[in-house]
This record gives C-alpha cells, structure tokens and sequence, in this order.
C-alpha cells in the first residue's frame, strides 16, 4: 500500500508558477513521486496547442499525439466529468480492460510507446481546468484505489499553484503591454484559441474602419488577408518553440496604404503555460514615422540598442561588411550580434531580415 508524500509536487508546482521554466521539473517531480513513466500538463477548457509541458520521456509520445493528431480521438477526454467530480479519474473509470485491448487509442496510439495505464488529475483555476496526466508502461500496471485516494487529494492543493500561476501571468501581459505602449507599438494579445483577447491604446486606434476586433478574432474587411492571419496564427500556435516570429500579413485599408500584422510568440509571455497570452500581433503603420526605426524593433523584438541600430541599417539592403565599419564594430562582433538578430526575428538570412523588416520601418520592399 503506498504512502507517498506528495508536499514536494506541491512545492514544485508553486516553484513553477513563480518561475516557469520549472514546469517541467515540476513534472517530473510528481512522476517520480508517484512511480509514473512520465507526465504532460493539458488543458481541458480552451484549446490545446502543443506548446504545454511535459517530461523528457513523453516526447515521442507527445510528438504523436499531437503530429497524428490523437488529441481529436482522445478516449481519455471520457472521463473528464469524473475527473472534475473527484479530482481524479483513471481508464478503468471510463473503460473495462477487454475495451482498452481492443481500442485503436490504446492499441495503436499508446502500445507502441509502451503505454497503457494513466490517471489524470484536475487542476482547477476558476473556469479554466488543467489535467495533470500522469502515465504509466503497460508493465507497471494501472493505479491502485489508494493511489487514486492520495491523487485527489493532492488536485484540491494544487488549485493555489493553478491560481498563482494565472496571477502571475496576467501581471507579466500587463508589464508587457505597458512596455509596447510606452514605445508606442501596438499589439493585440491572442490567446490558445487565437482569440484576440487584449489591445493596448497604440493598437486600439489602429483598429477602426477596415481593421477591427470582432467576436473575439482580429479581421479585415478584406477576407483574404483575414483568412491569412488566421492561418499565420494557427502555424506559429502550433510550433514547438519557446518564442518566434511569421512574416508579416499586409490588411489592406481603403486610401491608404495596408496595416501589416506580425504574428509573435514571446518566450518571456508563453513560457507560463498556464497564462492566457500564447501570442501577440504586433501592428505596424507604414504611413506613421513618428517612431524612430529603432525604437521599432527594440519593441517588437526585443533587441538591444546595439543590436536594433545593426538590424536598421542591414534593413536597408547595406552590406555587413560596410554597416560594421559605419559603426566602427569589429566585423567579428557584428556577425555575433546577426546571429543574435536572426534568432530574435525568426529568419536566417539577411534577405529575409530586410523582407521582414521593411515594412516595419515604414520602407517599400
């Protein structure tokens, strides 16, 4: 009979909320904790987006499951209900053994990576619901009542860690909105569903005539760049990165020259897994130059002063060679601070940092 001691899953959970590049050791303290094989954080309400964490040994799981798309076929979705009423829910509450034999979720999802048995664990916040799924092999076997007794408990605890989390969220989307307000870049946060849930004032004013926020969802009178941006949304989503950037999506307005939009994921913002902000677009008006270039991109991409002045000038279709020497940089060190540009903006070569950057700094291609 076991007598786990789960206070450290709760002390790794608070950890992870405060810092949230501990989520995963905080996954991997509650599978060693609970003799699991692995376990991945998922969220019920809302969408899911592959960008949740898990343990190192439920990658190639995790790539499946998402890459074949099993999270559409999930016959563990089942037992939500249950896990909600009790805080804990198992197979064998949603399925008899001879079912779970025969089923393809099982048998050809599961059985290949050497899994079988979980129990998932609810994490409630409000509205919004968590599953802590917890997996285990074929070999080691389901969990045991007494297990699952000591599993509900441990779902009323994590609650604050829930709570915590979302606070914390919400505080570093508020610090950032501020931040692109104060260097007058507007930006419209998205949320896991692609829903446009927050505009700070810079973005408000863009967004008027061709260009609104409308049922939650960032569109165009045009609907061809709608249908654009809802793609670029949905591709940067679902990209396994901590942070990135899509090419611009030019929304056209009537007499005027269009509004680009700039997909973006943050890795300070969506490292939170259980924050709202998943994403941002980062609006841009060529035809307003009452922002210095390089405040610009210091804005939207994070770049130091150093590095925004290097990316301004290369934007303009100059040569490494002869930026550096404007500069009086060591060529050495204007090809780190590229490197750096490159990563920050998501391309790899410099065509496809002036393509990017053109519109942003008010320039035709």
């Amino acid at each position: 009979m076991p007598d786990w001691n789960l206070e450290p899953v709760e002390r790794a959970f608070a950890d992870a909320a405060l810092d949230p590049a501990s989520w995963v050791k905080a996954l991997d303290t509650a599978t060693a904790l609970t003799e699991s094989f692995g376990a991945i954080l998922l969220p019920i309400k809302g969408g899911l987006i592959p960008n949740v964490p898990f343990t190192e040994r439920m990658s190639e799981s995790a790539d499946t499951y998402f890459g074949q798309q099993w999270y559409l076929r999930d016959e563990r979705n089942r037992g939500i209900d249950i896990m909600m009423q009790r805080g804990v829910a198992d197979d064998l509450d949603i399925s008899s053994a001879n079912q779970i034999k025969r089923h393809p979720y099982y048998q050809e999802f599961l059985a290949p990576h050497g899994l079988r048995w979980f129990a998932g664990v609810g994490v409630a916040c409000g509205d919004d619901l968590w599953c802590l799924s917890l997996q285990r092999t074929i070999e080691q076997g389901p969990f045991s009542e007494t297990e699952k007794g000591q599993l509900a408990l441990l779902s009323s605890r994590l609650a604050g860690s829930a709570a915590l989390a979302r606070a914390m969220g919400c505080a570093a989307t508020n610090g950032a909105l501020d931040a692109f307000e104060v260097s007058g870049t507007a930006v419209v946060l998205i949320n896991r569903m692609g829903e446009a849930f927050k505009a700070n004032p810079s973005a408000e004013r863009l967004l008027t005539g061709d260009i609104r926020i409308t049922k939650r969802k960032l569109v165009a009178k045009d609907r061809g760049a709608t249908t654009a941006l809802e793609r670029a949304l949905h591709d940067l989503l679902w990209r396994r990165i901590g942070g990135g950037l899509s090419p611009p999506v030019p929304l056209p307005r009537t007499g005027r020259r269009p509004l680009f939009a700039y997909p973006t994921k943050l890795a300070s913002m969506t490292a939170n897994a259980l924050a709202d902000c998943q994403a941002v677009v980062i609006l841009i008006d060529p035809d307003d130059t009452s922002q210095p270039p390089q405040a610009a991109l210091r804005a939207a991409f994070g770049l130091s002063e150093a590095k925004a002045r290097l990316a301004a000038r290369l934007a303009s279709g100059e040569s490494l060679e002869m930026v550096t020497e404007q500069l009086g940089i060591a060529k050495e060190t204007g090809r780190s601070q590229l490197k750096s540009i490159f990563a920050k903006t998501g391309v790899h070569r410099q065509a496809e940092l002036v393509a990017l950057l053109a519109p942003l700094l008010g320039r035709r291609k």
